[in-house]
C-alpha cells in the first residue's frame, strides 16, 4: 500500500533482531510475501510495535528490543506517528 508517497507493507511477523554497530536491526516475513532476508533498522517497524514487542516476548534472549518500544505502541495505539528520534535504532539499556 502507498502511505504518504512511500509504498509501505504490513508485517505479518518479525524473524529475527541483531546488533550492528551498537543499531538494533529486524528481519521480517512480510503479509503476502516470502520470508524477506534483508535486515532493516529499527525504526522502519515503528508502524508495527506490536510485533517487535511479540518478537521479543517470544524471544526474551534476542537482541532489543528498542529503545523507544513503548512510545512507539503509544502512538500506534492512539492511531499517531511516533516522531523520528536519533535514537529510534537503540537497543533498551
Amino acid at each position: 500500500m502507498e502511505i504518504d508517497g512511500e509504498n509501505e507493507w504490513d508485517v505479518e511477523r518479525i524473524l529475527a533482531s541483531r546488533l550492528i554497530r551498537g543499531k538494533l536491526q529486524y528481519r521480517a516475513k512480510w503479509v503476502g510475501f516470502d520470508n524477506d532476508p534483508a535486515w532493516y533498522p529499527a525504526r522502519n517497524f515503528k508502524g508495527s510495535p506490536h510485533r517487535i514487542r511479540d518478537f521479543h516476548q517470544e524471544n526474551p534472549a534476542k537482541s532489543g528490543p528498542p529503545k523507544r518500544l513503548a512510545e512507539w505502541l503509544r502512538a500506534w495505539e492512539a492511531d499517531e506517528d511516533p516522531p523520528d528520534v536519533l535514537d529510534d535504532d537503540l537497543p533498551e539499556p
